[in-house]
């Protein structure tokens, strides 16, 4: 999979494999990807599953983040809908979303 594609001086501050966990018919669903943190946007790319799972946030969109169990982390966004993201290598997903300058909840 490539990686996504910068606009101007966008500085990407973090990427890592992880799956976006959707719920279908009552059941969370992983599908496999990438999510990439840049110092403007969110974006997961699939690279199995759904490409539903698909999404693309501006910094802005996004009110908070929070971790739980599993290291999971949970984006909360302004117009109240949440998407959540597990992964081995969160860890370094989380610093990213700190240095883009996301409030941890």
């Amino acid at each position: 999979m490539a990686k996504i594609q910068l606009s101007g001086d966008e500085k990407l501050l973090g990427e890592a494999q992880a799956s976006h966990v959707k719920t279908v018919m009552f059941f969370p669903q992983a599908n496999p990807g990438k999510m990439y943190v840049t110092d403007r946007r969110v974006v997961f790319e699939p690279t199995q599953g759904k490409a539903s799972s698909a999404f693309e946030s501006t910094l802005e969109e996004i009110g908070s983040f929070s971790v739980g169990a599993a290291s999971t982390i949970t984006l909360k966004f302004k117009s109240g809908e949440s998407r959540k993201i597990t992964g081995m290598f969160n860890k370094k997903l989380v610093q990213a979303l700190v240095d883009a300058g996301v409030r941890k909840d």
